[in-house]
């Protein structure tokens, strides 16, 4: 009777290996071998001690996304091999891994553009459990899910529900993943970003700008009207003849401030907050009149400035209102209030945008359009006036 053969065990490509944690978890990580390349990929999936019936089917099915994991691997293997396998991890990067990445890449760009970010990453999260696809792929996103997403974000609330968003905020937020999309494209993720691939009329419009401003009158009506916070008065009137947003008002500096070569002219050079560019704006006699005295151990313009916004924008409606100005008057505003002026004033549109730092002119041109109205306004005025 001959020997039995030896059965030939044969070896696993991708195993989920077993890691104890110091905290008494158990961290999965896939141990991959190929041709001669071994690497290991950490899942981020971690199996907690069963001190419960709960925990102990939870971490079933952690198992059971490993084992699919895994299955999903082997293919890739089999397709692509080890060699590249960066590349191969990459592809099956998910939409929210992705967005997060997105979001964090820019370190340069200002507070609110990183929290206009984290909320555009929030809808997401909040539309792909709604479909009940948390971990869906980058690759996997299509014009449908486009669609699903720009409708999902008309219809959201917030703030209890009591809110809806708007549709400039929309489009937003549909920009940003619409960027990241961009990004993937670039980097060879995926082929191509369906956000492009979309009809104009599918995608969320911008609410038509109605920018609150100062008239020149109502200027000089607050002027001539005491506040409560001297140094509220005088930043948000340097405002309104410099266009500088409160946030650079707050980091505007003694060294920024400087003499132009004729001796008289005076010129603030500053790195605005929110878009780090640098504006050079010269600063009129009338702005002259609301900037500080210079103080030998500050650095900062207007150092007294030290309350919160909120605070700021309480006196600022304080404020006008006992100026009896009948406006919702933001600290904002003063920057329109900038803007409006000297396109009144007779300054052409190009100036304007470079004193206000726009990236692109059609931004100043909305302010434009707000004289052009008030123009028509005027010369309506006449109407009726010589009917006999």
């Amino acid at each position: 009777m001959g020997r039995k053969k030896k059965e030939i065990k044969l070896k696993e490509t991708v195993r989920i290996r077993e890691k104890k944690l110091s905290d008494g978890n158990i961290s999965l990580y896939l141990d991959m071998y190929y041709k001669g390349i071994r690497k290991k990929e950490g899942l981020k999936l971690y199996i907690l001690p069963e001190t419960s019936t709960m925990i102990k089917m939870q971490n079933a099915n952690t198992r059971k996304l490993a084992e699919q994991i895994k299955a999903q691997r082997i293919l890739d293997i089999q397709n692509c091999g080890l060699v590249d396998w960066d590349s191969v991890k990459r592809s099956h990067i998910t939409l929210k891994e992705w967005l997060v990445k997105f979001s964090q890449g820019d370190a340069e760009a200002s507070e609110s553009c990183k929290r206009t970010r984290r909320n555009a990453l929030a809808r997401v999260e909040e539309y792909l459990n709604s479909i009940m696809k948390p971990d869906l792929e980058l690759k996997g996103v299509d014009k449908e899910f486009c669609r699903g997403y720009i409708a999902f974000l008309k219809t959201c609330k917030f703030n209890n529900g009591k809110k809806t968003l708007s549709n400039t905020t929309c489009r937003m937020y549909m920009t940003i993943v619409a960027a990241a999309l961009t990004k993937a494209v670039n980097e060879g993720i995926i082929e191509l970003n369906p956000f492009k691939q979309l009809e104009k009329k599918e995608k969320p419009k911008r609410d038509e700008s109605t920018r609150e401003f100062l008239t020149i009158e109502e200027l000089k009506l607050l002027m001539a009207t005491p506040c409560r916070r001297e140094i509220v008065k005088h930043a948000f009137l340097f405002s309104c003849f410099t266009g500088l947003r409160y946030s650079d008002i707050k980091s505007l500096l003694w060294s920024e401030i400087h003499t132009a070569v004729d001796g008289k002219t005076r010129y603030l050079e500053h790195k605005q907050v929110k878009t780090k560019k640098v504006v050079t704006v010269p600063i009129s006699e009338e702005a002259l009149k609301w900037m500080p005295k210079k103080q030998k151990d500050k650095e900062k313009v207007f150092h007294q400035l030290y309350i919160t916004p909120t605070s700021v924008e309480a006196l600022l409606d304080e404020w006008v209102k006992a100026a009896g100005i009948q406006k919702h008057i933001t600290y904002h505003c003063s920057r329109h209030t900038a803007a409006t002026m000297l396109l009144t004033l007779g300054a052409d549109l190009y100036t304007v945008s470079k004193i206000l730092g726009h990236s692109s002119i059609k931004t100043t041109e909305v302010y434009a359009k707000i004289v052009d109205k008030k123009k028509v306004e005027t010369v309506n005025l006449v109407n009726n006036l010589f009917n006999q």
